[in-house]
């Protein structure tokens, strides 16, 4: 018991909730996670993990579908390469590679 915190930081929060750092840092600031701020760095009440109210963003289990499965993903087709237009060498052109003597 006296190993036990009170607090945590954002990092264990996220470590305990199983998501990432910014997850546990956008539910603070929308107020859905208690914390209190210290300095630049905030304190996460460990009784507020335990009694944190569910994501109301998120749709309930029923609605995310739970074990139907995805339907298949359809292939892209990449169009094809276009190919540059080819123009015949102007005379400047021509007249420059024979003076380089190229043929």
């Amino acid at each position: 018991m006296a190993d036990e915190k009170p607090f945590l930081s954002i990092p264990e929060a996220a470590k305990i909730l199983g998501i990432t750092r910014i997850a546990v840092f956008k539910q603070v600031k929308k107020s859905r996670l208690a914390a209190i701020r210290i300095g630049r760095n905030w304190a996460i009440p460990v009784s507020a993990l335990e009694t944190r109210a569910p994501d109301k963003s998120a749709p309930p289990p029923a609605a995310r579908g739970g074990d139907i499965p995805a339907p298949p993903a359809k292939k892209i087709k990449s169009p094809a390469p276009v190919k540059p237009a080819e123009r015949p060498p102007l005379k400047a052109e021509k007249d420059m590679l024979e003076d380089l003597g190229w043929d």
